[in-house]
């Protein structure tokens, strides 16, 4: 038998979750071929995280109204700002007239929406965020398309795969990405399963991948992964990084101040 890691038994038990909602610990410890004991060590983890609600004799997806408001993308936006609006102004210098740029749904890319925002550049713009969009479409100068399914409460993100089919039309110069957090093993990861394989599929159709990751996302990692180091072509971010960080980092790496 395979030894797995930590992290992806985690992995394993936020998809089962996903697509069960509640399960018990005796099922998730089938499903991962690990013991009991290791399973509710799991749990524990998960359950400091506010990933996870146990119950008895088991867990299930916490309920929208028990979800942690600390990481709603109003709180977000006032986290780290002036380091995700350097990175935001980095971003922007980037982009040339009437590129197609996609943009995901975080708070970071939100920065990068306002300056867009009052851009004299004609651009396409496709993007999964709420806010994004309802900012974007005030430019005439802009062509604002946008993608997803579901809305969720306390989130800025359109989430799901439905009309992603979008991408398939236009040649994507940019995607401009975020994460909950970074890490070597991990790469690019969140905790939102149906933004993840949304992101997953960003990822497939554009010509260049541009993480904005400010400093305090590095050595974090979430739930779920949506894409290794090798992936990205550029990671901008608002600190230097450490030595050994940046020798394994497989991709160029762009520091604003």
């Amino acid at each position: 038998m395979m030894k797995i890691f930590a992290d992806e038994r985690r992995d394993l038990i936020m998809t089962y979750l996903s697509k069960h909602k509640r399960a018990t610990v005796n099922q998730l410890s089938e499903h991962a071929n690990v013991t009991p004991a290791t399973i509710r060590s799991d749990l524990t983890a998960l359950q400091a995280l506010n990933k996870v609600e146990r119950t008895h004799g088991g867990v299930r997806l916490p309920r929208a109204d028990s979800l942690n408001t600390d990481n709603s993308f109003s709180d977000r936006l006032n986290k780290h700002q002036t380091a995700k609006q350097r990175i935001g102004m980095k971003a922007l210098a980037k982009i040339s007239n009437h590129q197609c740029i996609l943009m995901d749904a975080s708070s970071t890319t939100y920065e990068l929406a306002k300056l867009l925002a009052k851009t004299d550049m004609n651009l396409t713009i496709i993007t999964n965020g709420l806010e994004n969009a309802i900012l974007l479409k005030e430019n005439t100068n802009l062509t604002v398309l946008i993608i997803g399914g579901f809305a969720q409460k306390g989130s800025n993100a359109l989430t799901g795969r439905l009309d992603s089919q979008i991408l398939n039309l236009y040649h994507i110069d940019y995607f401009f990405v975020s994460a909950n957090g970074v890490t070597l093993q991990n790469g690019l990861t969140d905790f939102s399963l149906t933004e993840v394989e949304l992101k997953k599929e960003m990822i497939k159709q554009s010509t260049e991948v541009i993480a904005l990751i400010d400093k305090s996302k590095f050595n974090i990692s979430s739930s779920l992964s949506f894409a290794n180091l090798f992936e990205i072509d550029e990671i901008i971010t608002d600190e230097n990084i450490t030595p050994e960080l940046s020798k394994q980092i497989p991709t160029k790496v762009t520091i604003v101040k």
